[in-house]
């Protein structure tokens, strides 16, 4: 895919020492909004590029001053080539929350079922992710969601049906790529069919490579059939094409399915090496040295980063020295290094060196593909009972079945996942306030609700409307045992007079009678359409 530029990339590091060569393989995390934390990382290491969440930065101007200082640094170096900015800007999970525009989340624009509505998506993460300064979209998820009650893919994935998925990974590639950015698919060869988080522990997925093909793979053909440049792996074991290793260590999984099998030509990255499945399971260096020779080009180490370790800077510098050190003593050979190092550098001068950075953005126009995507994929998945939209003269019940406590974790310390402070059920309720008198609507938490419904009796002219929510956290799970109970007293007490509002995926059954409305995503623009269809 690069390989115009081997001999220059070959040139350009002739002079690097050891250390810089192995430097230029790691993407690192560091804490806080300032550059200088990340100076020693880049001055003496040559880093290859840097994992940033919404710790290192929550505004477009935040980004701006610290993507323009760690260039900075960078370029002090007379034989510099760019550093790899990398964000989890992909729908479901974002930065710069709440300025950006994360769109509904990839489950949404599936059931949208408009390719070229994502590929306009995409192109608004390409354009805001320059304008902050960023170089790569760390997405799309180009996983399957196999399993519906997966707790870290749910709605970052596009749907169920992997011919369906294929098309939309595509479309974002080439949507992502008219947004002049890098773009990074994951998790492969496909996180959909567990229900393990990596962040955890490693998941065993029982296929053989037939199957893989035919319920997985697909979608990660499509993002190389579209030309993206890398492919991120994942933690999970495949015990059919390798019975010892997860696929992060895997050459079979690495070398035999992704460039044999599929033809992939670009850079393949870690996941973070420092998540539970790797972490737990494996010796740090040891790891670290098997995912090279398996395959790996760029190697994240950001999730100590996540756990707030005081030591993770200094555990990141000794896993570099000993990636070093085993070069020197011959565990990992400077030869098998120097081509890992030519092809991340060739691919560098062939896309970063001059993507623009830091143009106007048109926020407003941006927000309008936000909401076209978000109105053309809510969906009313049953209403037997005729409830939607809500007819003049109802009484209106929105109940918010999360408690509030189970709203703790929704912004998680670590910076990454949805970042999301605003829970969905606010910006239904006021969406749909803006439409239904006052003296009709009334809004109760969750508590409320529990106190209401000890002494309410139910008249015909009720309706209520249940809303329910769910995210994908990493490394934990939002909480909805609370709010399957409340709803499930809903139901026994309203019947077809309840409206199940799902703002999240629809895979989970909702009560017999009631009629369903989901969104597909728990955005502010997903929210804000299902109240209009309730309209």
């Amino acid at each position: 895919m690069f390989e115009s530029y081997q001999s220059q990339a070959a040139e350009k590091i002739s002079n690097w020492s050891l250390e810089e060569k192995v430097g230029q393989l790691f993407i690192l995390a560091f804490p806080g909004k300032d550059a200088e934390a990340a100076r020693s990382l880049i001055e003496r290491y040559n880093l290859g590029g840097c994992y940033l969440s919404q710790d290192n930065a929550s505004t477009f101007a935040e980004a701006q001053q610290l993507t323009r200082a760690m260039t900075a640094i960078v370029n002090q170096r007379v034989d510099s080539v760019p550093m790899l900015l990398g964000v989890d800007q992909e729908g479901a999970w974002s930065v710069l929350t709440p300025e950006s525009s994360t769109g509904p989340g990839n489950l949404a624009l599936g059931s949208a079922d408009n390719p070229a509505l994502t590929a306009q998506m995409y192109s608004v993460f390409g354009l805001e992710m320059r304008s902050a300064g960023f170089n790569c979209v760390l997405g799309p998820c180009a996983d399957v969601n196999l399993q519906p009650n997966s707790p870290i893919i749910d709605t970052r994935a596009f749907g169920e049906i992997p011919a369906e998925v294929a098309i939309q990974v595509g479309a974002a590639v080439h949507g992502a790529h008219d947004g002049g950015i890098v773009v990074c698919a994951k998790h492969f060869p496909g996180h959909g069919d567990t229900t393990g988080d990596t962040h955890r522990e490693i998941p065993v997925v029982d296929k053989s490579l037939a199957t893989l093909l035919i319920e997985d793979l697909a979608p990660f053909k499509a993002a190389i059939d579209a030309r993206v440049e890398l492919m991120m792996t994942s933690h999970i074991c495949y015990p059919q094409i390798d019975p010892e290793y997860p696929a992060t260590l895997s050459r079979a999984i690495l070398q035999g399915v992704l460039r044999d099998t599929l033809g992939f030509k670009g850079i393949v990255i870690s996941d973070s090496m420092n998540m539970g499945a790797i972490r737990r399971n494996f010796p740090p260096v040891e790891a670290a040295i098997i995912a090279f020779k398996a395959g790996i080009d760029m190697m994240m180490l950001s999730e100590e980063h996540y756990d707030h370790n005081d030591n993770y800077l200094e555990n990141q510098l000794a896993m570099i020295g000993a990636i070093v050190s085993a070069v020197e003593d011959g565990r990992m050979p400077e030869a098998d290094l120097n081509k890992i190092v030519e092809r991340v550098v060739a691919f560098k001068l062939a896309r970063l060196t001059t993507m623009p950075m830091y143009q106007e953005i048109n926020i407003a126009a941006n927000r309008k593909v936000e909401q076209a995507a978000a109105e053309a994929a809510v969906k009313i998945l049953s209403d037997s009972a005729h409830n939607l939209p809500i007819q003049a003269g109802k009484e209106v019940f929105v109940v918010q079945t999360t408690p509030l406590a189970d709203y703790a974790n929704l912004v998680n310390p670590r910076g990454i996942g949805p970042n999301q402070a605003v829970p969905a059920f606010d910006y239904f309720a006021a969406e749909l306030s803006q439409g239904v008198a006052s003296e009709q609507l009334n809004i109760l938490n969750h508590q409320e609700a529990q106190a209401w419904l000890a002494s309410v009796e139910v008249q015909p002219q009720q309706v209520v409307l249940a809303v329910i929510e769910n995210y994908p956290l990493p490394g934990e799970d939002f909480k909805q045992v609370a709010s399957k109970a409340l709803l499930a007293q809903l139901a026994e007490k309203f019947g077809a007079q309840l409206v199940v509002i799902g703002l999240r995926n629809a895979y989970e059954a909702v009560p017999e009678l009631a009629s369903h409305l989901c969104s597909y995503g728990s955005r502010e623009c997903s929210a804000r359409a299902a109240a209009q269809l309730c309209l």
